[in-house]
């Protein structure tokens, strides 16, 4: 039987103060020679890598299998990162020498891998554990093709278990997170109108949304970049974003648009503009402020679940224009939240509600009071009989 390796040609060289090496490999060998060392408080607390999260794990692998999620033509990543604990799982074959630097032969012996973890690991992933988790096609059944694209690596051989540690902490902890509406523009820049069109209208909604003259939100989203000083913005472009794919979701209206793609979003989009317009004059004290809740998290998004059967009342009626839409927003205003009249202030009822259950039960609540006493009484009599 022909013994099982993985064989990598690498340049040695010195990152800083530390002897790496570098070279470029099929993804799925870096995956056969290498295993998460996955921090368990019970049975495995000296691991460094956090639990996986196999959504993003699956996504890294149809982008490198597929190049499914990818924006543009072609695709990229930075260097994964792995340690050799087990020096005598790896073959070092030195082949030439340039100004200090070598190229070297590196064979894994697939038959010594240990990828149980814990001490007795033998390669462990340092950075890139969900780059990596799918792509020797054996995890997953769904995903059991081998990922055999070229990908840069770093290996390092014998560093302690201690020093990874400080290494995983060092390169997550001085990486900012990317502004999300930042990306959402980019990807807005760069697809064609039909495919943003067809696939991301949130986010075609929500451009429109900034840059329409007649819109609320004109001039006003945050979309990522300088930060121009004396400009206000209201929102970001995420979070508008995501009160736009509320209302898409929530309407039963919106939904059932029968008209071609470009006319349907276009609708859509003069109805979702129109309610703003009209939560703008009638909420016209808390629209600027920056101590109004209005458009922050809970509030903007519980009012895109009310915008959604607004939307969807005066639409049926076929009076959609902002005006008509007021009255409705008006009873939102007379909302009463724990027995108190709805405010905006930082310091009123709002001021501790959190997450999307906050944001659901606002939306409820906020949809009673546009209802009005006679629907409600109507739905109340239905639900007996």
């Amino acid at each position: 039987m022909t013994e099982e390796k993985v064989e990598l040609l690498t340049l040695e060289g010195m990152s800083f103060d530390v002897v790496t090496h570098r070279g470029y490999a099929k993804l799925c060998d870096l995956a056969r020679i290498s295993a998460p060392d996955t921090y368990d408080e019970k049975n495995n607390p000296g691991g460094i890598q956090r639990d996986l999260d196999t959504a993003h794990a699956r996504a890294a692998y149809l982008y490198a299998h597929t190049g499914e999620g990818k924006v543009g033509e072609r695709r990229i990543w930075p260097e994964l990162f792995l340690n050799v604990r087990d020096p005598s799982v790896v073959e070092m074959h030195p082949i030439q020498k340039y100004d200090g630097e070598r190229v070297a032969k590196l064979i894994f012996h697939l038959d010594k891998v240990n990828k149980e973890p814990g001490p007795k690991l033998s390669v462990s992933r340092v950075d890139g554990n969900h780059r990596l988790w799918y792509a020797a096609g054996d995890t997953d059944e769904r995903l059991n093709e081998p990922v055999e694209v070229i990908t840069p690596f770093c290996i390092t051989i014998g560093l302690s278990v201690e020093e990874e540690q400080a290494f995983f902490k060092d390169i997550n902890d001085n990486q900012k997170g990317m502004n999300t509406s930042h990306l959402d523009n980019i990807v807005y820049r760069l697809k064609p109108k039909e495919w943003t069109i067809a696939e991301e209208p949130a986010l075609w909604i929500a451009e429109q949304l900034h840059s329409d003259p007649l819109s609320p939100f004109h001039g006003v989203v945050y979309r990522g970049g300088i930060r121009t000083q004396g400009t206000q913005r209201l929102i970001n472009l995420r979070s508008l974003k995501n009160g736009v794919e509320l209302i898409l979701n929530e309407s039963e209206e919106l939904k059932a648009m029968p008209s071609p793609p470009m006319s349907k979003r276009q609708a859509q989009y003069v109805l979702i503009r129109n309610y703003w317009n009209a939560v703008k004059n009638v909420f016209s004290a808390d629209w600027q402020p920056k101590g109004s809740l209005l458009l922050k998290g809970v509030g903007y998004r519980a009012l895109s679940i009310a915008g959604a059967y607004v939307i969807d009342r005066c639409f049926r009626g076929g009076k959609t224009d902002s005006k008509d839409m007021e009255p409705l927003v008006e009873k939102i205003r007379k909302a009463k939240i724990a027995d108190k009249t709805l405010s905006w202030d930082p310091k009123g009822p709002l001021a501790d509600w959190s997450g999307m259950k906050a944001v659901k039960d606002l939306g409820e609540t906020l949809k009673a009071a546009v209802a009005s006493i006679d629907e409600s009484l109507v739905q109340q009599l239905a639900k007996q009989a």
